[in-house]
């Protein structure tokens, strides 16, 4: 199995990191995995141009921006990649600029377009934030309704409050971590 891990925080040893990472070695222990881990501060994604390029029904084509969201998302289309893990946290109530920016080019990848993921590629969506558990789960359930339109099979969200694991460890996490691990 090959994973491919985006994570949206600027904190590279942060809340998100230490959860896929916790992620990762789950899935290490019950599968022979490679993985690859992408930090969006580290990488040259553009914001969709609008161009309407991608939904051309005479001559559909790849999101004309050649860019690191094209070279990740590339290995879902050819059938490279297995799973997605994508991690964000949320300020203020909604996923931050890097994890915006990643998704929004998301439209290039819709049900309309050539791109879409006819394969159904695994995925697994962390997000942290500071609010108590499950403060925020709406919103963050419907922004990860944005990974199955675009042809994702989410295995699960994990919602992680409370600043952890950074300001503890809790068991109700390494369990949503196993359940969701469990589903791949």
């Amino acid at each position: 199995m090959k994973t491919v891990c985006v994570i949206a925080s600027p904190r590279k040893k942060g809340n998100c990191k230490q959860i896929t990472d916790m992620i990762i070695n789950k899935i290490n222990q019950d599968h022979e995995n490679t993985t690859e881990i992408h930090f969006i501060d580290d990488m040259n994604i553009k914001p969709c141009q609008a161009c309407m390029g991608c939904r051309n029904p005479e001559n559909p084509q790849p999101c004309i921006i050649d860019d690191d969201f094209r070279k990740i998302m590339d290995q879902f289309t050819n059938e490279d990649a297995d799973l997605l893990i994508f991690a964000a946290p949320n300020y203020f109530g909604e996923i931050n600029a890097q994890g915006h920016i990643f998704m929004d080019r998301f439209y290039s990848m819709t049900q309309k377009t050539s791109n879409y993921l006819k394969n159904h590629p695994k995925c697994i969506i962390v997000f942290t934030y500071g609010a108590s558990d499950g403060y925020y789960d709406e919103y963050i359930n419907s922004r990860s309704r944005l990974f199955e339109s675009i042809g994702f099979d989410v295995c699960g969200v994990i919602s992680a409050g409370r600043g952890k694991p950074t300001s503890s460890i809790d068991e109700n996490l390494i369990l949503k971590i196993e359940d969701v691990v469990n589903k791949i």
